[in-house]
């Protein structure tokens, strides 16, 4: 039974993870929020793939000088193209 609550826990912990990512990136969750963010990141290698990925493109957009909505757009589709990549591991 614990195995199957431990499961279930992790599944609903995920789904709220994926939720916050990008306030997490954008600094704006709260100190509890990002804690159990990062919690979940140690155990998560989807969420740390997709975190790790998005905060080395959130690096390097600035850089390449182009206007904010084709960094969004850009962000957007790498975003779509991790996630993707993490579905076809599961």
């Amino acid at each position: 039974m614990s195995t199957a609550w431990r499961s279930l826990n992790a599944s609903r912990d995920h789904r709220w993870a994926q939720s916050r990512i990008s306030p997490y990136l954008d600094s704006e969750l709260s100190a509890r929020a990002e804690r159990r963010l990062l919690a979940h990141q140690e155990l998560c290698p989807e969420c740390d793939e997709l975190i790790r990925a998005l905060a080395g493109l959130l690096a390097v957009l600035p850089m390449l000088k182009l206007p904010p909505e084709d960094s969004l757009a850009i962000a957007e589709r790498t975003a779509e193209h991790v996630r993707a990549r993490i579905a076809e591991w599961a």
